[in-house]
C-alpha cells in the first residue's frame, strides 16, 4: 500500500513517515512547500536502510495514493482540504490530529466542527473513509525509528475495511497493538484521552501510553 502524509515535514507526520518506511511501505511525504518536503523524504532516506520515499506537494501526493495521512496542524486542517478534497474523495483517510490546547496549565481538548476533527474531514469529504486514530504516540518516540514503541492505539471509522487496513499499519510498528474503538462516534473520546495522557506527562514528567486490560 502506497501512503502519503500530508503534513509530513511535522514533527508527527515525519514521525508516522519514518514508520511506514522502515515497515517496508512506500510513503509520500506532503507539504505546501515542495522542497521542504524533498527534504524531509531525503532525511528518512538517510536513516531508514531501503526507504522508499518522496516528496511532493501536498495535492500530488494526495492524488498518487491509496491511504492518506492528515497530520497537519488543526488550525490547518479546513485549508489542506480545501486544496486537497477532490484528490481523497472515496479514500481511506487516517487523521492523526490533537485539536489540543493549554487553558490555564490544563490541556483541553478545542471545539472543532461537527464536535471533533473525524467529523469534521468526514463532513468536508464526501465519501472518504475516515479513520482516527495513533493519537497518543509520541512523536519523538515515532522518530526514532530504532525504538521499539509500545502501548494500545484505539482506532475508530464508520468503515471497517478501512479501519482493518489501517490496524495492519499499526501492527506493522512494534510493539504497537491496534484495537478497534468502533464506529466515528467515540472519535472525540480519542480526543479526550490525548488530553488526559499530555496532562498526566506534564504532571509527573514522564511520557505515558496507554494499555487496555483484559482485552
Amino acid at each position: 500500500m502506497e501512503i502519503a502524509v500530508l503534513g509530513g515535514t511535522g514533527p508527527e507526520g515525519l514521525g508516522l513517515a519514518a514508520r511506514f518506511a522502515a515497515a517496508g511501505e512506500v510513503v509520500t511525504i506532503g507539504s505546501r512547500d515542495t522542497a521542504r518536503a524533498a527534504d524531509a523524504a531525503a532525511t528518512i532516506s538517510g536513516e531508514v536502510a531501503g526507504a522508499r520515499v518522496r516528496g511532493v506537494s501536498n495535492p500530488e501526493a494526495a492524488a498518487a495514493v491509496d491511504l492518506v495521512v492528515i497530520a497537519v496542524p488543526a488550525t490547518g486542517v479546513e485549508g489542506l482540504l480545501r486544496e486537497c478534497g477532490s484528490a481523497i474523495r472515496d479514500k481511506i483517510i487516517l487523521e492523526v490530529v490533537n485539536p489540543i490546547r493549554v487553558e490555564r496549565g490544563v490541556f483541553r481538548v478545542a471545539e472543532a466542527t461537527g464536535g471533533c476533527m473525524a467529523a469534521c474531514i468526514a463532513g468536508l469529504v464526501p465519501g472518504a473513509r475516515v479513520v482516527s486514530g495513533l493519537k497518543h504516540v509520541s512523536a519523538a518516540n515515532l522518530r526514532a525509528v530504532g525504538r521499539r514503541l509500545e502501548g494500545d492505539v484505539l482506532l475508530c471509522g464508520d468503515d471497517a475495511d478501512a479501519r482493518a487496513r489501517v490496524a495492519g499499519l499499526v501492527r506493522r510498528m512494534p510493539d504497537l497493538r491496534p484495537i478497534d474503538a468502533g464506529g466515528l462516534a467515540v472519535a472525540p473520546l480519542l480526543d479526550q484521552v490525548t488530553a488526559l495522557l499530555l496532562n498526566l506527562n506534564r504532571r509527573h514528567r514522564v511520557e505515558t501510553s496507554l494499555r487496555i486490560v483484559g482485552l
